[in-house]
């Protein structure tokens, strides 16, 4: 499996929305800069748009999945 697979199944794995690349690291059992890589070079991965200490990462599908449409509506006022 390449890196951004292993990444993509971590985040898809999880039952949060949001994850921080050290949380994706320790789960998909790669280096934190591997993850890094992965996670800045996949089409599929998108940004938290709210501000915080480090960034948190999830996927689209998996955003939907977990996300009511409440938080969703929000997040795009949020990133807008």
């Amino acid at each position: 499996m390449t890196d951004e697979t292993l990444v993509l199944a971590a985040i898809d794995g999880s039952r949060e929305t949001w994850l921080a690349a050290a949380a994706i690291a320790s789960e998909a059992g790669l280096p934190l800069e591997r993850v890094q890589a992965a996670l800045d070079a996949s089409p599929a991965v998108i940004v938290e748009a709210a501000p915080a200490a480090q960034p948190r990462y999830s996927t689209r599908a998996h955003y939907r999945a977990t996300a009511g449409l409440m938080t969703r509506y929000v997040d795009a006022l949020l990133s807008s």
